[in-house]
């Protein structure tokens, strides 16, 4: 028996049993799996029972015309894709206008010239093929673009979780450091509280028996024990444990504005201090090595999406650091130079921030590369690519832009447009 698994099935509705058989046996000889109906309510129900690639209907036929059995398969989800090509005699009226209305792709008239309509058959079977090609790789796509969108959202949580990864390296050193500041101080000052306490003691036994004999004593009392330079110890211990939890407290804050999940909504920030945040959690980073130089001009509070905006400073800024660190001969003098200002472009005002580093600077030919996605120069394990990506997208998210240039002793140079709102 012929295997008609692979072939294309051709459906053929005429109401006169000879054109049936005239057609039916053209198609097959060339190849076709072909179905026979003689009415339309009979091809619309076989179409249904077995939908085929494409259809051949008769125009005049009782009961139901072409146009109407072509409309009713149009109108269901099952058949509305199959192409439809009417046949027609030339003595017959044939309204074109009606028929492409009703759905059909193609006309063909009898008597049928047989390499006529193979071809015109042809045509509208590699056209549907390619259309279901066309379909399938558009779904593809479609679900291509909803992976990258998920991998994308990851790939920014990941550089976030990178950066944090750097933060608190930092946040470590820099906590261990006001927290030592207030034990030991807290140890002092319960020693100093000690002393005090028996001195305290010391004078209500004596101040009975008060002569000049005891005073001198307590006096003795005093400087043997170092009276002064205690209570001037107790007052330094004091501002130190003062001291170490501003600092604590001013470290939780920053990570607290790089951290947050606010990312929904736009609020008015104070550029600057979103600054000195990334700075303060850097400060691990930066050390003594690197000076800081901050010349911050008055700007006006700007919206933005607070968390992102941290997370451009940080990724700039660390990229600073990691610039002066890569330099293979230091100067003595290495630093970062941070400005804010506001600059008028073509009759809009932007408020600009500038970071300048003393660093190794970017190889002209590749200037152009630095913001797309992955490209890094750093050592393998050192970065995936994607903090000046992201950032270039969060600025421009804001409507901003982000300008890199070499600078024209050493280092490189960032600077950030951010349009004022009106």
């Amino acid at each position: 028996m012929e295997n008609t698994e692979n072939k294309e099935t051709i459906l053929v509705i005429d109401d006169t049993p000879v054109n049936l058989e005239i057609l039916v046996k053209m198609f097959q000889k060339n190849g076709y799996r072909v179905k026979a109906a003689t009415s339309g309510q009979m091809g619309i129900r076989a179409a249904e029972n077995d939908p085929p690639d494409i259809v051949l209907l008769d125009v005049t036929m009782p009961e139901m015309n072409g146009y109407e059995v072509c409309r009713k398969m149009k109108q269901t989800d099952l058949l509305k894709n199959i192409p439809v090509i009417f046949i027609s005699a030339l003595t017959e009226t044939f309204d074109k206008v009606a028929a492409f209305e009703s759905g059909g792709v193609d006309y063909i008239t009898k008597p049928i010239q047989i390499e006529e309509a193979l071809a015109r058959v042809r045509t509208h079977l590699a056209l549907r093929k390619y259309q279901h090609l066309l379909e399938t790789k558009n779904k593809d796509l479609r679900e291509a673009m909803t992976l990258l969108k998920e991998t994308q959202g990851q790939l920014v949580n990941s550089e976030k979780m990178a950066s944090l990864g750097v933060l608190t390296a930092g946040i470590a050193h820099e906590i261990n450091n006001p927290i030592s500041f207030i034990y030991s101080s807290s140890l002092g000052l319960s020693k100093n509280i000690r002393f005090f306490r028996e001195i305290q003691k010391k004078y209500e036994e004596i101040l009975y028996q008060m002569d000049g004999k005891n005073l001198k004593e307590i006096k003795q009392y005093k400087s043997d024990h170092d009276f002064s330079e205690r209570l001037n110890e107790l007052s330094l211990l004091t501002d130190n444990i003062i001291d170490g939890a501003k600092r604590i407290s001013g470290i939780v804050q920053s990570l607290r504005l790089f951290a947050r999940v606010d990312e929904a909504d736009m609020k008015p920030i104070n550029i600057p201090e979103s600054i000195d945040s990334a700075l303060l959690l850097l400060q691990h980073k930066i050390s003594d090595r690197i000076k800081i130089i901050k010349e911050y001009k008055a700007i006006p509070p700007m919206a933005c999406y607070p968390a992102r905006i941290s997370q451009v400073f940080m990724n700039i800024l660390s990229n600073a650091i990691d610039a002066i660190e890569s330099k293979t001969e230091g100067t003595g003098e290495d630093h970062i130079i941070i400005k804010t200002d506001v600059k008028t472009d073509k009759g809009s005002s932007y408020v600009t921030v500038e970071i300048r580093d003393s660093g190794s600077g970017v190889p002209e030919e590749i200037i152009k590369n630095v913001f797309d996605p992955f490209y890094t120069t750093k050592p393998v394990g050192k970065g995936l690519g994607l903090g000046l990506s992201i950032s270039n997208n969060i600025i421009r998210e804001h409507g901003g832009k982000i300008e890199i240039n070499n600078n024209e002793e050493d280092g490189a140079s960032f600077k950030i447009f951010l349009p004022v709102n009106s």
